[in-house]
């Protein structure tokens, strides 16, 4: 008998306090209750069960007082003023996510854009940055997004993408992209489908200075003043000449339209010619100072 006085007197006390507690919270039209103090209607119950927020309810701090989870296409607005944040209680942005550091093996990933896969769908989660405005003509927006699953009918790569549309266009304008085969960053309307290469620009680069390194010594030809390299004698370079009509190592017109021109070979191409061409002249003038020297030799002998 003694316990059941204690626990009679423990939920009346609960009780109690939650009616003291809760007493302000809102009610529900839908099951015919308001406010006690201010008679207002903080919701309205549609046919499906779902609670909408008609008023800005007294406490804030309930999430379905602002989003709709029930139905299944509902569109939730948050409020027009102040900042959204997710993981902290201060966001100093719009919409801020913040999540502790994992340690330097994980990925510390902050948001995951997913949607589903279809045979010849885009398959691209994408992020647009727009002017807001709607009207046709004047309309822009920029994208950043990813073909995280290629098309099997277009056969379209996996690709990071970044796109524009002009105002008064239809059709986006993929200015720049990173293919997941090998990484092969693509500026431009250009394929990458050629091995050996990781970017293809279109149209040209225009640039103050660029640098080529170069892997190894064999391609680069200083070896051209050692004393043990062989310099092609005249006479035959002449007949290479006349039947190639190019020098020797030097790429054809042919071979140039096909594949294009390594900047770093082509130098080192042309550095072993300037040489070539500075042992040709050294040993000339030798053979000149020789016939000098002879010809004076004939002339004091008269």
């Amino acid at each position: 008998m003694k316990k059941l006085l204690i626990l009679m007197s423990v939920a009346f006390a609960t009780n109690t306090f939650a009616q003291t507690t809760y007493s302000n919270l809102p009610t529900y039209q839908g099951a015919k209750k308001t406010s006690k103090k201010s008679g207002k209607k903080y919701y309205s119950q549609s046919k499906s069960q779902a609670f909408m927020p008609v008023q800005r309810p007294p406490i804030r701090n309930v999430v379905y007082q602002y989003i709709d989870t029930t139905f299944p296409n509902s569109e939730n607005k948050f409020p027009i003023t102040g900042n959204a944040g997710i993981g902290t209680n201060s966001p100093q942005n719009a919409l801020e996510i913040m999540r502790l550091a994992q340690e330097g093996r994980y990925k510390n990933f902050l948001l995951q854009l997913t949607n589903t896969y279809t045979p010849r769908g885009l398959n691209e989660p994408t992020i647009m940055f727009s002017n807001g405005d709607t009207d046709f003509k004047n309309s822009s927006y920029w994208t950043v997004g990813a073909r995280v699953a290629g098309n099997e009918i277009d056969k379209d790569p996996v690709a990071f993408k970044v796109g524009f549309k002009a105002p008064g266009t239809m059709d986006e304008q993929e200015f720049f992209a990173i293919d997941s085969y090998m990484g092969r960053v693509r500026i431009g309307n250009v394929t990458s489908t050629h091995d050996g290469y990781k970017l293809f620009v279109e149209e040209g680069i225009l640039t103050e200075k660029v640098k080529v390194a170069i892997k190894n010594s064999e391609d680069w030809f200083d070896n051209v003043f050692n004393k043990d390299y062989s310099l092609m004698p005249l006479n035959e370079l002449t007949k290479y000449i006349e039947q190639n009509k190019h020098l020797p190592e030097v790429p054809t017109t042919q071979e140039v339209l096909k594949n294009g021109i390594d900047l770093g070979k082509m130098n080192g191409i042309l550095l072993k010619k300037v040489e070539e061409l500075t042992l040709y002249l050294l040993d000339l003038k030798k053979e000149l100072d020789i016939t000098k020297k002879e010809v004076e030799i004939l002339k004091a002998t008269k």
